[in-house]
């Protein structure tokens, strides 16, 4: 039932949404943690909720980047594959594709649980990415 609902949800989101709070979705039980992603396609449309994919797998080709010229890269690796996983489960499970199961989308669902532990793996991507001058917002110096 959620499943099907969320799929009427995103047809009448079309490409550029209902706008923020206008969702009919809301009213379903656990929609802002469990099917944020059918609210997303609704109220914000198409583009960003493809936009939010997106953003998701450059994440995840910054995190190769720095696999491959790092340390830590057992734990990069799953790091990303939990933010991959977690993302395709909540996508598929809302669009009916897979089961559904509850899982949160990353850094958008309601939940302080789910957006510590986010926000805590995006944390260890970056502290595991040890190339030179691998930051925007410290400059690396000369060394002499």
């Amino acid at each position: 039932y959620q499943q099907s609902r969320t799929l009427s949800a995103a047809a009448s989101g079309g490409l550029v949404g209902t706008g923020a709070g206008n969702s009919w979705l809301d009213t379903l039980p656990a929609a802002d943690t469990d099917m944020v992603f059918g609210i997303l396609i609704e109220e914000w449309g198409l583009i960003i909720a493809v936009l939010a994919v997106l953003s998701i797998v450059t994440l995840s080709i910054f995190a190769v980047r720095s696999i491959m010229a790092g340390r830590y890269t057992i734990g990069a690796c799953g790091a990303m594959s939990m933010f991959i996983f977690q993302t395709m489960l909540n996508i598929f499970g809302c669009t009916d594709i897979l089961p559904f199961t509850g899982v949160t989308f990353p850094f958008v669902s309601n939940g302080g649980t789910s957006m510590i532990v986010s926000w805590a793996l995006l944390a260890f991507l970056k502290s595991a990415d040890t190339r030179e001058n691998a930051s925007l917002a410290v400059k690396g110096g000369r060394r002499g």
